[in-house]
């Protein structure tokens, strides 16, 4: 198995509503190798949620720090804007590493969602 493959697998897993689920769905894919699989089955629960947490937060506030559109909709309703962000960290893998990045990814998937 690559590399890559696990990234894409532990990515996937950080963006999940249940991160530990995922993590354990992976662990019984057969086209991984022995040595992973047995590592995805033994991942410590809290651990995998406390990370993935800690990814949305990340990411949440890379966003609000590239998107004056983003943050404005936080401020002005932030129980609409939590609901809304999920679903965008849910939907859209995670490639930005700058807060502008983020903001752009955001915005042409908010394009795509109101077509």
């Amino acid at each position: 198995m690559s590399r890559a493959r696990l990234e894409q697998i532990l990515a996937a897993a950080m963006r999940a509503e249940d991160p530990v689920a995922a993590l354990r769905e992976a662990a019984g894919d057969p086209a991984l190798d022995e040595a992973t699989r047995d590592a995805l089955a033994r991942v410590d629960p809290d651990g995998a949620r406390m990370q993935a947490l800690l990814v949305a937060r990340l990411r949440f506030e890379r966003l609000i720090a590239g998107s004056d559109e983003a943050a404005h909709r936080a401020e002005l309703d932030p129980r609409v804007f939590a609901a809304l962000f999920r679903a965008y960290h849910r939907e859209v893998p995670m490639h930005a590493f700058h807060p502008r990045a983020e903001a752009r990814a955001f915005e042409a998937w908010l394009t795509r969602r109101s077509r």
